[in-house]
């Protein structure tokens, strides 16, 4: 009784749990429970025979706040702790009986991460600025230890630039330029290793393709920034898109461009990094890349020549087949495992849409497909705009006049070419300070497009190979299926009366044939 009015005083009138742990509620009201139930409830269970559970098993990514979470509710329920770290646990301590209870301590999400950084800033003094919501929302992926790193790193940078301005230590406060600092030294801990950094690429920095640009906001940027208008309508968002087009036409940076609008976790994967000498290994590293994609949710995980890791199945016997085969298997199911998982889509970018295999291309998987073409006069014009905003350049440069000029080149080879006409520039003086029209035509005379007609013909012609299941899928027919419904009745009812007819004549055949009766004698019948 004792313990049990020491716990009841903890546990109403003293320190709550919550006071050190953001987040995580499920997890410490299951502890609240397996700790305080037992003593509290004693009698009633030996009335009913009930049994409790004898051990209690966290589980969850390294930094997400285990440790500090035993500690937390241990403390307010006024019990003793002892702890012993062991390396592995035997699976036999996970049968019934001895861990009779596991709870799992997942990656915060937005709310609770917000939750984090009040803790943690609770005696940091914040700039009037600063918005710890925006912060925490922007912190995608990132768990308690990080979110504490974080909030460590940004205070140091107030006092470097305190110390540096020589400011008064009473004046001093974090600013959103300090949290910008920790954020570009401190990331998510559970993406380490897979997960790049994703440049700062908008949708103004690609010039043209409109209409596509349009479709990726809808398929990437609206699932997340606007899920609860998916949920009203009971819509479930796609799963998976590839862009497909000739090399250098924005593929790679259309995938990331997305990712920066959406402010979700990036993984990106080629497939000379998934392929290993060492059986088994592309596998596991595929399925630990989709496994942290899912904790760190929304993300968007990015294969880089698709065709690599979905190549066609069959052909050849080969070892680097088999690999091959093992992998796209393994990226099947995990491609319809999304269907559970919330906040994840899978980009893809191929100059080879022929080669990768079929199961890939069918709803569910890439339910967008999207041929990236090279860009036309005006997305050139709006190209050579993008890269020469930072150049200096003279009046007499005409952008328009160098787009008319320029047909078949890509947007890589837009790029170079005002690269090109910089260094030209500086070649004929060092001491430029402007590039001039003369520059950009000799850059352009000395270049040829990579491209043929013929070639971007042959990309194009996938679409156009591709049934409208596949080829167009979030693009609508409607407008002309009423039309086609009337077109398509006369030859569907000729053909089913044909067939009708053909069935009547060989039925009488049969039976004329059996009664020694001709055919015409059957009909006059």
């Amino acid at each position: 009784m004792e313990s049990k009015g020491r716990i009841m005083s903890e546990h109403n009138e003293k320190w709550k749990a919550e006071e050190a742990i953001g987040g995580n509620r499920a997890a410490v009201e299951a502890l609240r429970e397996l700790i305080t139930f037992p003593l509290l409830y004693s009698s009633q269970a030996q009335k009913l025979g009930l049994k409790w559970p004898r051990g209690l098993l966290l589980y969850g990514p390294p930094g997400t706040g285990k440790t500090s979470l035993v500690r937390a509710v241990v403390r307010e329920c006024g019990a003793h702790l002892t702890v012993i770290r062991v390396d592995a646990i035997d699976p036999a301590l996970r049968r019934s009986g001895r861990f009779d209870a596991e709870v799992e301590v997942t990656v915060p999400t937005a709310e609770e991460r917000f939750e984090i950084l009040k803790l943690y800033t609770k005696k940091v003094p914040l700039d009037a600025n600063v918005d710890l919501e925006a912060i925490a929302t922007s912190c995608n992926g990132y768990v308690g230890a990080d979110l504490e790193a974080l909030c460590r790193e940004a205070t140091m940078s107030a006092v470097k630039r305190s110390s540096d301005a020589n400011e008064c230590a009473g004046v001093l406060s974090v600013t959103m330029e300090d949290w910008r600092h920790a954020r570009s030294v401190v990331g998510p801990s559970i993406t380490r290793g897979v997960t790049v950094e994703i440049p700062k690429v908008t949708w103004e920095d690609i010039g043209g393709l409109r209409d596509l640009k349009k479709k990726l906001q809808q398929a990437v940027e609206w699932p997340i920034k606007h899920s609860t208008a998916f949920s009203r309508l009971g819509i479930s968002p796609v799963r998976g898109a590839l862009l497909h087009g000739p090399p250098g036409c924005s593929k790679t940076t259309l995938a990331k461009a997305a990712a920066h609008a959406a402010e979700a976790s990036f993984f990106s994967l080629s497939g000379a990094e998934l392929y290993s000498m060492y059986v088994g290994e592309s596998e596991a590293l595929l399925r630990n890349t989709f496994q942290r994609a899912r904790l760190a949710a929304p993300s968007i995980i990015f294969f880089d020549e698709a065709d690599v890791v979905g190549a066609k199945r069959g052909g050849s016997s080969s070892t680097s087949i088999t690999v091959g085969e093992r992998l796209l298997s393994t990226l099947l199911t995990e491609m319809d495992g999304l269907e559970q998982a919330k906040g994840i889509l899978v980009l893809a970018a191929t100059n080879r849409p022929h080669a990768i295999d079929a199961a890939l291309m069918r709803p569910g998987r890439f339910d967008l497909v999207l041929y990236v073409p090279p860009p036309d006069l005006e997305a050139r014009h709006e190209i050579l705009r993008v890269h020469t905003r930072n150049m200096k350049v003279r009046d007499d440069v005409d952008l328009r006049s160098i787009a008319e000029e320029t047909e078949l080149f890509t947007g890589a080879e837009l790029e170079g070419l005002c690269r090109e006409a910089g260094i030209v520039a500086l070649r004929e003086d060092i001491s430029a300070t402007m590039v001039c029209n003369r520059h950009f035509q000799t850059v352009k005379d000395s270049l040829k497009p990579a491209l043929t007609k013929e070639e971007i013909d042959s990309y194009s012609s996938f679409m156009k190979s591709q049934s409208p299941k596949s080829s167009g899928r979030l693009e609508s027919s409607t407008s002309s299926g009423s039309k086609n419904k009337k077109k398509k009745l006369v030859p569907v009812f000729s053909v089913t009366s044909c067939v009708v007819s053909i069935a009547i004549l060989a039925a009488a055949k049969y039976f004329s044939t059996r009664a020694n009766r001709t055919p015409n004698e059957l009909v006059v019948t």
